[in-house]
């Protein structure tokens, strides 16, 4: 009885050592949740251009990786910036506008995974002002962008990443941006709206509010952003984090990259499921809307979320040239490995 009772005991200081070592392998702000490790990503809004993101989560890649996932979503960049800095979150999930300035200010900020390759921002005109304009959907890019002279357009925000960016593509195209009047309309339905009641001649969001307008018939998507050849190769939303727990917390940051790569492949080749199972995410809006938009944007889901240089400048430049109205006023070294880096795709999906 003796030696039974000496052997267990020395059997639980064994389970006590082997536990102690495991936890001090790697410092992470998240807390064990029986064997998943507990993480939280901030993102500004609800949008489905993070699709693979959400995808990931209700595969249950995640969870494979031993990671249990919390969204903290809204109040735009501003707070899931607040939200990284001050620790509340792990991970962000957002456009790389959010980065520029904390990175200005000299916090170190890198991004490890970008979501889209391409600007997903459709700009959607009612019928009405396409009638009075004489110029349709199927008119030629350069036409179609001259519409927005003299248009009043409806945005999340006046001098949000919307208004920045459709402003760049007229200068791109010869039309002052200056003659584009932008109009504070937070969310799809206000968006539609206003364009049913005459209020705006249409709207910039991504999808899916151009396929709710017209559905609704309420106006026409005239004008999908990565049509330009500068948009089309262009980092959008990113997955980005503090450098110091980057570093700290490698093999975790590994398993978020894997899980969302896992998410982006699933979502390419399976538009339809992936629609059904994120359809919680987006309460109201049809799944054969989702999945029409997630079609849409699937060539923007490449690889694993490789980045480039050039779609770095191509994201930043624009914002720059609107510094006044972006609060980006100077060029970053957009050089790999200082604010964003490929190497964790390479190591979480080395062959």
């Amino acid at each position: 009885m003796f030696r039974k009772k000496f052997l267990a005991a020395i059997l639980f200081c064994l389970v006590l050592i082997v536990s102690a070592c495991s936890q001090g392998k790697e410092t992470t702000t998240g807390k064990a949740d029986g064997k998943l490790i507990k993480l939280t990503f901030a993102e500004p809004v609800r949008i489905l251009s993070v699709a693979p993101f959400y995808v990931a989560i209700e595969q249950g890649y995640f969870k494979e990786e031993g990671i249990k996932v919390k969204i903290a979503s809204g109040g735009g960049g501003s707070q899931v910036i607040a939200s990284v800095l001050s620790g509340e979150a792990q991970f962000a999930v957002s456009g790389p506008r959010s980065m520029f300035t904390p990175i200005e200010k000299g916090k170190d900020l890198v991004a490890i995974q970008s979501l889209n390759s391409a600007l997903t921002y459709q700009i959607t005109l009612s019928k009405q002002y396409q009638s009075k304009k004489k110029v349709s959907k199927d008119s030629s890019l350069k036409d179609r962008i001259a519409l927005l002279n003299g248009a009043t357009i409806g945005t999340n925000l006046v001098g949000d990443s919307g208004d920045v960016y459709t402003r760049y593509l007229m200068k791109l195209h010869g039309i002052d941006p200056n003659t584009l009047k932008t109009v504070k309309l937070a969310g799809d339905g206000p968006k539609i709206g206003g364009m049913q009641e005459g209020i705006v001649d249409g709207g910039i969001a991504s999808p899916p509010m151009g396929l709710q307008a017209e559905n609704k018939g309420a106006g026409e998507i005239v004008i999908n952003t990565m049509e330009e050849p500068m948009y089309k190769n262009m980092v959008w939303e990113v997955v980005f984090a503090n450098k110091k727990y980057l570093e700290k917390n490698k093999e975790t940051s590994l398993k978020v990259v894997r899980a969302i790569g896992k998410g982006m492949e699933f979502t390419r080749k399976n538009p339809r499921k992936a629609a059904e199972s994120i359809a919680s995410y987006f309460e109201g809006i049809d799944v054969d809307i989702l999945e029409k938009s997630i079609i849409g944007l699937k060539d923007t889901f490449k690889g694993y979320g490789e980045m480039n240089q050039e779609a770095w400048d191509n994201a930043q430049d624009p914002l720059v040239e609107f510094g006044e109205m972006s609060g980006v006023t100077t060029k970053l070294d957009t050089t790999e490995d200082v604010i964003w880096t490929n190497s964790y795709i390479k190591e979480a999906f080395k062959k």
